[in-house]
């Protein structure tokens, strides 16, 4: 065998056996590889040429890693998350949240920038104290607030903020009648700052069921609690049933009501047959109720 034979025989071999090892390491991370490869290039050198070193110099992973042609896959495996001031900000505003539970959604307007964390990774945890007892308007929020994460506390600070509460609040679709029954058919939602409007009503069905309308509304109008009455069960010229008890005799018998009522309330009413008057508690829809 002479010797470019022996020479071709061995470069024939080591390409094999390079190719042997990419295909059965080729699930593991790019640094595994270059170790191997590197061990096999050290190996090969003292019986090759240097250009067949060479070439396999510059086709190994690491190499390719350090030129930037392959990412550093180990550099990722875990990549940090930055706390961003909006993570800040609502992580504040739930603390809030939890502790007031308002009637809305809070929603803090810092009165000046807010520090950057980016230099420091989630998860986190906020503290706040000072924390009002209830929120209002024409107050601003001045809270204490530590920041930490699994490294430790990453500082203290205080902070001054501008609250509002936010909510759904109905708005007229269309004309709307003094005395009708309040419905939620009348209404779209909008959302307002319940510290600006504070006689908005908040969008919650049960409340229109036990109301009726105290005046005529406009199309687009925001309804307030000034614009409800609570419902009448009876009304004025009415005809009710009524339920009379004397000991344990129970008498009904119906009656023309003189007047509105709503439940609880204690009104007139006139017999239809004698048209003398008498006086019943509203007990519910049309209904009247007389203890002698």
């Amino acid at each position: 065998m002479n010797k470019f034979t022996i020479i071709a025989f061995f470069i024939a071999t080591s390409c094999a056996t390079r190719a042997s090892l990419e295909d059965v390491l080729a699930p593991l991370p790019a640094i595994a590889i270059a170790s191997v490869v590197e061990k096999a290039v050290e190996v090969s050198s003292d019986n090759t040429d240097s250009a067949l070193v060479r070439e396999t110099q510059l086709n190994s992973p690491v190499e390719r890693v350090r030129t930037g042609e392959v990412p550093a896959l180990l550099e990722n495996v875990y990549p940090s998350i930055p706390i961003t001031r909006e993570d800040f900000l609502n992580a504040i505003e739930q603390e809030v949240q939890r502790r007031i539970r308002p009637v809305g959604e809070v929603s803090l307007s810092p009165l000046r920038s807010l520090p950057n964390l980016s230099d420091y990774s989630q998860p986190f945890n906020v503290r706040v104290s000072g924390v009002p007892v209830r929120l209002s308007r024409s107050s601003t929020m001045n809270l204490n607030i530590q920041v930490e994460n699994d490294e430790g506390v990453v500082g203290n600070w205080a902070l001054t903020f501008r609250p509002h509460l936010i909510s759904a609040a109905w708005f007229a679709r269309g004309h709307l009648r003094k005395g009708d029954v309040a419905s939620e058919s009348d209404f779209e939602t909008r959302r307002v700052d319940l510290l600006v409007e504070p006689d908005a009503v908040n969008a919650k069905l049960d409340v229109l069921q036990k109301h009726e309308y105290s005046r005529d509304l406009h199309p687009g109008y925001p309804l307030k609690w000034s614009d409800l009455n609570e419902r009448s069960l009876v009304r004025k010229g009415q005809v009710v049933e009524v339920n009379a008890y004397q000991g344990m005799i129970a008498i009904s018998m119906r009656a023309m009501a003189q007047g509105d009522g709503v439940l609880g309330d204690v009104v007139f009413m006139r017999n239809l047959d004698s048209s003398k008057d008498f006086s019943g508690e509203v007990i519910g829809e049309g209904r009247v109720q007389v203890t002698f």
